[in-house]
């Protein structure tokens, strides 16, 4: 039941995404591209486009030019709202009830708390790939640990990611869970370390830059998954701070 469960949902977002593009077009050129773009717990009215107090103006124009999410319903933490939003499920149906670091005995073991993404749910990269995109994801994961749990299993051609919750910005690879001394990172589902002089937000842009670049004329649908603002909040050396460059 589960498996055919999965294979509805599925054809009804392929047939969902393919009356969309027929709305727009018949051809490739009427697909829309999709960039996608997380940050890790900035607040919903931190920016400016959303009222906060803070000057974005690179974020406010992203805004301005793209589509704001105004009624998007989150879990308590990281792991399940990401399962919901690349599923468009629950998190349960999803198998991430709660974080994996997080299970409580009498979670373990139970079905809705696997602690990785399972596959009772489509991902909406798996749909987009069937449906001619191509699909990469850079940052943050976080949604299963292993090669078999990777992006490259859940639908993304590229990928670039950190696995756990979160991990310093830079290369000296530190986690900030307990459990994992180091952070891992993989590219397209293999296992490697952070190049020298990694910057997180600038290595993940970029990466996310490269995945586009290199999709040429095919649709595209690029996750791009921030660690910043998430603690530790560290930025590299000589970026000017706030209040001096403002005064």
């Amino acid at each position: 039941m589960y498996n055919n469960n999965a294979l509805l949902r599925r054809l009804g977002m392929a047939l969902g995404l393919m009356a969309a593009s027929m709305m727009a077009s018949a051809d490739k050129a009427g697909k829309p591209n999709f960039l996608l773009i997380v940050a890790d717990d900035l607040g919903y009215s931190d920016i400016g486009a959303y009222g906060g107090e803070i000057e974005t103006p690179s974020l406010d124009a992203l805004a301005d030019e793209g589509i704001r999410m105004t009624n998007f319903h989150t879990a308590p933490t990281c792991s399940p709202t990401r399962s919901m939003l690349l599923s468009g499920t629950d998190s349960h149906q999803a198998g991430i009830g709660n974080m994996a670091e997080l299970l409580t005995a009498e979670q373990k073991g139970k079905p809705g708390y696997e602690g990785y993404l399972n596959d009772l749910v489509a991902t909406l990269p798996e749909v987009l790939r069937d449906n001619g995109y191509s699909t990469s994801i850079a940052g943050k994961w976080h949604l299963g640990r292993t090669e078999e749990l990777s992006p490259e299993a859940r639908g993304f051609d590229n990928s670039w990611v950190l696995v756990q919750g979160g991990a310093s910005h830079f290369d000296d690879g530190r986690a900030i869970i307990g459990v994992d001394p180091k952070a891992i990172y993989l590219e397209d589902g293999k296992q490697v370390e952070a190049p020298e002089g990694f910057y997180s937000s600038n290595f993940y842009a970029d990466k996310v830059i490269e995945y586009i670049d290199a999709a040429e004329d095919k649709p595209f649908f690029s996750f791009l998954a921030f660690t910043a603002p998430h603690w530790r909040a560290i930025v590299k050396s000589g970026v000017q701070r706030l209040d001096q460059a403002t005064s």
